[in-house]
């Protein structure tokens, strides 16, 4: 199955810039806290907590409405409470955004084409015209200037359970392929940082 969507994620980061830090200094065990709409359609927002520990990442995420998702924009992490008794998670979310002062960093937005074949949940996305802003956090906002991240080159990620397939393995060893890890958030966050210089 083959779908085409546009991706905006906001990412929250502590007052330090902490989770920022912790990914460019190669920390083992580390996080990323990030709203997340598609299209940039209001009635799909996801928040979502990725961590990493080593080779290992963990994901989870859920539904939240519009209107809180416009209150996370401009920083009112207090609306996560009324998620407490159906989703058991956000009581640790809240508790770890309200003691390191997180507050929304930067947005990020990319062309995503994505395919998925059913054997180990096997999900293959291109992301392209990855672009960033430190401007305006309003996740719904129709005119947010993005700064270009990355336009000559594309993100091609293989996500599955389990192990790889190996039609798909034969398919990616005949092309010239570079295998690392690359972060949307810093990369786009580092081009402020250059700026600043």
């Amino acid at each position: 199955m083959h779908s085409a969507y546009t991706v905006r994620s906001l990412y929250f980061d502590t007052v330090d810039n902490t989770d920022y830090w912790d990914k460019i200094a190669g920390i083992e065990r580390r996080k990323k806290i990030r709203l997340r709409i598609y299209n940039q359609d209001c009635s799909l927002c996801k928040l979502e907590v990725k961590q990493k520990f080593g080779e290992l990442q963990n994901k989870e995420s859920f539904i939240v409405d519009s209107g809180d998702a416009h209150r996370l924009s401009l920083g009112e992490t207090s609306v996560l409470k009324k998620y407490f008794r159906e989703v058991p998670f956000s009581v640790d979310l809240y508790a770890a955004i309200s003691l390191h002062c997180y507050r929304p960093a930067a947005q990020i937005e990319y062309d995503r084409t994505a395919w998925q074949y059913p054997l180990y949940d096997t999900r293959i996305t291109l992301d392209r015209n990855v672009r960033a802003s430190e401007s305006n956090m309003d996740i719904f906002a129709p005119d947010i200037i993005f700064t270009p991240v990355l336009q000559e080159q594309a993100i091609l990620e293989v996500k599955y359970n389990e192990k790889m397939t190996g039609f798909i393995s034969d398919v990616l060893g005949q092309f010239q392929l570079t295998q690392e890890s690359y972060s949307k958030y810093c990369a786009g966050r580092q081009r402020y940082y250059d700026f600043m210089r």
